[in-house]
Parts: C-alpha cells; structure tokens; sequence
C-alpha cells in the first residue's frame, strides 16, 4: 500500500528534537520497524517524521554504580536489537537482555529496530516492554527541559500508549543489576518471527529453594502484566513435578481483559499464558545466577 503524504526533518540534537516533536502530528522516527508497517496498512498517519538516529546521546551501552553501590546496565534508546543481542557487556552483565533480542523479529528487523523504539511503540506482544517490566526498568525520558525517569509499569498506560508527551523521546533504558537472580523467557507464536501469541518472562530471586519469583506476562493482555509467584509453586516446580494447574490458578484471575482475535481467542490465550510461564519458570531454574556483579 502507499504511505499517506508527512514531511521527513532530520534533529540535529535532543533539544531540536523535542522542538521538531512538538509539531501537530510528528512522530520520531528510529529503525521504523514498528512505524514504517503501520503508515503503510494507514494505521497511522503522523504527518511529520523526526529522524532521530542521528543523535549520539541516544547511543551507547554502559554499567554504572550509585553512591548505594547499585549497579545499573543503561542501554541508548537507539541501540539496535542485534546490538544487544551480541554486545559483550550485555551478555556478561545482563544475559537476558541478550536472549530477549534473539526472540525479535528477523535478522533484517533486528539489525534495523531499537529498543527505545519498541518502548515507545508499546506493543502488547512485543518483547522489550514486558521485559523492562519484569526487570524493573527505569525509562530515561528527555524534553528540552531536561531528563526524568519513570518505572517502566507505569510508562506504559495501555497497548501502543505511553506516558511520553509529544515534545518527549526516550534517551535510554536503566536495568537495575542485582544479585541471585535466574531468568527464562518463552513465547508461542504462529510462526518463528512472528508476534507473539502469549509470552513471559520469568525473574527467580535467592541463592537457594525457596526463590522469590515473578512472571510478567505478554501479547495475552493490552499491556504486559507482572504476576508474584508463591513459593509453594517455585518448589513444586524445582522438584520436577508439573504444577501447570497451580499455576494457572494463580495467574489467570490477574489477567484482566484478555485479547480475542483471529488467531486466538481469550481462552486458548488465557491457556498459552499458563503454557509460557511454565517454560519461562523452568528455563528459569536451570539458569544460572548472575555471578559477574
């Protein structure tokens, strides 16, 4: 299809940016992976495109330690998919991040797709926003009136909704770095690429049984949704034995309005939900800590 008429302006720093933004009808534009296809099918009709990529200060991967001795993993909001998924300090600090990126799209759109971008965009099947959530990211937001920072749970307000204003973009993503945690993630979709139909992520926390734990939930709901899990289930889990059914009753009553379309209804995605977070719990328990703090 043909893409509706918008005008193409190219920042020239963040404050430009924010100034270009402000316009009626602009949208930054980052790997497009996400914009491009939906201007093409007329789902959305921004009517001036800010290319972004440009701006250094969006770039970069770095660890830092605060005066607590937290250590955080902050990665540029136009760090591209692949970036992530092969980078060196990514995958000795935060592997997780790492296998998230492998689960993305095709090699072209990971080569092309940012994270910042896939945030912003606030997919409900994507995969960087559960995963911010599960990990407790903090969303670096920068305006011409400079940088605040907000969780990412309550960034994101409802599927393709954020709290960003028009004058705002997303300078990076903060991953806090703790100790004892164990990850897994598992997703279904139709095909291999593909959105997903039900995804989770699994954070276990503890040098030894019983973990703390959560599971955050993707593509079942509008948003993603993080969901405690009892220790009476992780060890259950941890002995071998199939606890799909507990699981379920734990988190099925705190999925709210669970999507229904052509290629699941509520049901059966209420059902991959349980299927995912099983495997995501699983994988979790056979990984191994982070020991590289």
């Amino acid at each position: 299809m043909k893409f509706p008429s918008f005008d193409y302006q190219v920042a020239l720093d963040v404050e430009h940016a924010c100034f270009l933004l402000a316009q009626d009808g602009a949208r930054p534009l980052a790997g497009g992976q996400s914009l491009l296809p939906m201007m093409a099918f007329h789902l959305a009709r921004p009517t001036v495109l800010v290319d972004i990529t440009r701006l250094t200060q969006l770039k970069g991967i770095s660890v830092s330690m605060d005066s607590s001795g937290m250590s955080t993993l902050r990665i540029g909001a136009t760090t591209t998919h692949s970036e992530l998924e092969q980078n060196e300090v990514v995958r000795s600090r935060l592997p997780v991040i790492a296998k998230v990126a492998s689960y993305i799209g095709h090699p072209a759109i990971r080569h092309l797709g940012t994270i910042g971008g896939s945030v912003a965009h606030a997919d409900p099947a994507a995969e960087w926003p559960a995963t911010c959530i599960a990990l407790e990211a903090q969303v670096e937001i920068w305006s011409k009136t400079g940088v605040r920072k907000e969780p990412a749970e309550s960034f994101l307000i409802g599927p393709y909704q954020t709290s960003l204003a028009e004058d705002e973009i997303i300078g990076g993503i903060e991953f806090p770095l703790k100790r004892a945690r164990r990850f897994g993630i598992s997703e279904i979709a139709l095909r291999p690429g593909d959105f997903a139909l039900a995804g989770a992520v699994c954070v276990l926390t503890g040098h030894e049984v019983p973990f703390s734990g959560t599971i955050t939930i993707f593509g079942v709901e509008g948003i993603p949704r993080r969901i405690d899990l009892t220790p009476q289930v992780i060890e259950a889990f941890t002995q071998g034995h199939s606890k799909q059914r507990e699981l379920a009753d734990i988190l099925v009553p705190r999925l709210g309005n669970i999507l229904s379309d052509v290629h699941a209804s509520q049901a059966f995605r209420s059902h991959l939900a349980t299927v995912v977070a099983s495997r995501a719990l699983v994988e979790a328990l056979s990984d191994e800590m982070e020991s590289s703090l």
